[in-house]
């Protein structure tokens, strides 16, 4: 029997051990969570610190637009006793700006015919230069021929101060002073 009781004894020892160590487990994670919470906690007083720095600089924030909102206010009164002098400035400007807008059609219907004319008489120039570009090209032509049949002839033509020289192709134009 002692030795029954024994290992019931020793059977208890162990399992006593066990939950002391169980015990000193979960006491040691208490008290590792009472460390963070009083972490938060220092955490939390330093944000409310700060948050009421923020307030105290919300409410001088406060009363300055308060100073703002009041001098906005006499403003906005000395601009409702200009509007009237301005009322009257614009029905004034008004009256100038039909006057203008009316000048300003004639002026858009006289520059619409300028360009009119003005395209037409491009149209002409340009079909002058294409004729002269051709009677040029019909020129060129003319001298090339005459240079072919006048090989190493220094032959040349002159119309009044202009010069063609026939002794070097592409034909070159010299001018007299």
């Amino acid at each position: 029997m002692s030795e029954e009781r024994l290992e019931r004894i020793e059977h208890l020892v162990t399992d006593l051990i066990r939950i002391v160590g169980h015990t000193n487990s979960l006491v040691e994670e208490l008290n590792t969570k009472v460390e963070k919470l009083n972490t938060k906690v220092e955490e939390l007083d330093a944000k409310v610190d700060r948050l009421e720095a923020r307030v105290e600089r919300l409410e001088a924030t406060v009363d300055k637009l308060d100073a703002r909102v009041a001098n906005l206010e006499l403003r906005v009164e000395k601009l409702e006793a200009n509007q009237d002098s301005f009322k009257d400035q614009l029905s004034s400007f008004e009256s100038q700006m039909s006057s203008f807008e009316s000048r300003l059609s004639s002026f858009e219907s006289q520059m619409s015919s300028l360009r009119e004319e003005m395209i037409h008489r491009f149209i002409r120039v340009e079909d002058r230069f294409d004729f002269i570009h051709e009677k040029l090209m019909e020129h060129e032509e003319k001298l090339y021929y005459l240079k072919k049949l006048l090989p190493g002839k220094a032959a040349v033509f002159c119309d009044q101060k202009e010069y063609w020289s026939l002794a070097a192709f592409p034909v070159t134009r010299r001018y007299s002073s």
